[in-house]
């Protein structure tokens, strides 16, 4: 069994459901809207890296790698998005942060699709492909950590205003959001063939339980409920 594409597949269906789940919440809750569009990111993304064996040979490896990358660029942002929307955070700081970022992932996502600065070509680790990464790539890395780390700092911030009675499964969806970046970091190492155990291959498998703690929370809050993931 490969562990990583079946791991990614299982990930991109429950991101797919949570997506769901918090855009038909967003009827009373509009920020949970940005929750829904994070979590789509994730399946999308996800999608693309689950049915790779099928997927690259259908779309060529240029679309694949591409598609992929469009999913993926826009996963961090969209966790910043919405955790700024869910703490209230009215600082020129991070509007200024917000807007230069979506800037970024656009710069991107065209650099993507029409040079070879981001990512070129296509490399097999295993029995799996996935593109080589060119010398824009790691600006992105830095970007993605430093969206990631933020965002989670936020959060941790925010913890002490959720209502008590809801205060534990917050806690445990800020667990699972944690360990759920960490596995993920699998997706980036592979790029450039460096394999470290458990993440590799098993990392992608906390996306599930993540999800399902997203959903979990969704369901019982009336205030919005925060969203947040890999590579």
């Amino acid at each position: 069994m490969n562990h990583f594409v079946v791991s990614a597949a299982l990930a991109s269906l429950s991101s797919f459901v949570a997506a769901v789940c918090l855009w038909l919440k967003g009827s009373a809750r509009p920020a949970n809207r940005l929750g829904g569009l994070y979590w789509f990111s994730i399946a999308f993304w996800a999608s693309f890296v689950g049915s790779q064996p099928h997927s690259i040979t259908m779309l060529s490896p240029f679309w694949w790698g591409w598609l992929l990358h469009l999913g993926c660029t826009f996963i961090p942002v969209l966790l910043f998005h919405y955790t700024i929307v869910l703490t209230n955070q009215r600082s020129q700081a991070l509007r200024v942060a917000l807007k230069l970022s979506y800037l970024l992932t656009t710069v991107f996502n065209l650099l993507n699709l029409v040079t070879s600065t981001f990512t070129h070509g296509m490399a097999y680790r295993d029995t799996y492909a996935y593109p080589v990464p060119s010398f824009v790539f790691p600006v992105y890395f830095i970007l993605f950590v430093a969206l990631v780390i933020w965002s989670t700092a936020l959060m941790v911030r925010y913890l002490p205003s959720v209502p008590s009675p809801e205060r534990s499964a917050f806690k445990f969806l800020l667990i699972t959001h944690v360990f759920a970046y960490l596995g993920g970091i699998d997706n980036f190492l592979i790029m450039v063939d460096i394999r470290l155990f458990p993440l590799y291959p098993y990392g992608l498998y906390m996306i599930p339980l993540y999800a399902l703690a997203a959903i979990s929370v969704a369901a019982q809050r009336r205030a919005p409920i925060l969203s947040t993931s890999p590579t």
